[in-house]
């Protein structure tokens, strides 16, 4: 027990000792989270060199000198709630710990709908505001992995269409409210039959890649001679135009059949395009 009491003795005097010359003992800033529950992970850090994160809520601190600046903020936001930082920065002015740091995380809006017509063995991929966000393998209800902040914009579109078919969005776009769920969980992708532009590559030497492109947009890299087929089909009665974008090193393709009226009638018109390497 002495041996205890002098070391807080020791301890004690250590710390009015650097105080009293201008030096720095370590103590804590921190405070608590609410509204974290069930939304995730959420992040903090003070100015980037030490994080805490924290998946319910409750208290949190962080170490920091006795006379240090403190810049406590969110480094990364849970997925389903968005969390803001208040009395998050300040300067420690004592060794007394700190806990007036408030983190209130709010509820933010799933955006999801249903899927139908998608053939089945065949995928969809979606994107929301630009950012792929699921690959959807059968029709029926989805619901995007990264929600919404509340008041902010959503805008889902087809990333990757599935082979043979083509899928069109509506009601893909608004503004996340938390009071009107429905309005964000109504986007509707129906797929129906499409027309797939594909053709064969010869003469391409090994080693070599040549790059196609359909209608100026969807763009295609063959690295080997043999069949190829454009990751989006065509709409029955669409035209598609294919050319080459970038020729192999030390070769010129050309191409033949490359353009024509995609028919659901006659689909393996679209499909016959050559492409010549020499």
């Amino acid at each position: 027990m002495k041996s205890k009491n002098k070391i807080a003795i020791v301890g004690t005097a250590l710390a009015l000792m650097l105080a009293g010359c201008g030096g720095f003992v370590y103590t804590t800033v921190g405070g608590k989270v609410s509204g974290l529950t069930g939304g995730g992970t959420l992040t903090l850090h003070d100015d980037g060199n030490y994080r805490v994160s924290l998946s319910a809520d409750g208290p949190f601190s962080f170490r920091v000198a006795s006379n240090a600046s403190y810049n406590i903020s969110v480094l990364s936001q849970p997925s389903k709630v968005n969390c803001t930082v208040v009395n998050g920065s300040g300067h420690m002015n004592s060794e007394a710990p700190l806990d007036n740091i408030v983190v209130t995380c709010l509820p933010n809006v799933p955006v999801g709908g249903a899927v139908a017509g998608l053939a089945t063995g065949t995928t969809v991929g979606l994107s929301d505001n630009g950012s792929f966000q699921s690959t959807l393998d059968a029709n029926g209800a989805f619901v995007l992995p990264t929600y919404i902040v509340n008041g902010g914009a959503y805008a889902v579109t087809v990333s990757r269409q599935p082979a043979g078919q083509y899928c069109s969005v509506t009601n893909g776009t608004g503004t996340a409210d938390i009071n009107n769920l429905a309005a964000s969980n109504n986007v509707v992708v129906n797929c129906i039959a499409a027309v797939p532009v594909a053709g064969t590559v010869t003469g391409l030497k090994t080693g070599s890649s040549v790059v196609l492109s359909n209608n100026g947009s969807d763009t295609l890299t063959v690295s080997a001679a043999g069949n190829f087929t454009f990751a989006n089909s065509m709409l029955d009665g669409a035209a598609y135009a294919v050319t080459v974008t970038t020729q192999p090193s030390g070769q010129t393709c050309s191409v033949t059949n490359g353009s024509g009226t995609a028919s659901l009638t006659n689909p393996a018109g679209a499909s016959n395009i050559a492409v010549n390497c020499v």
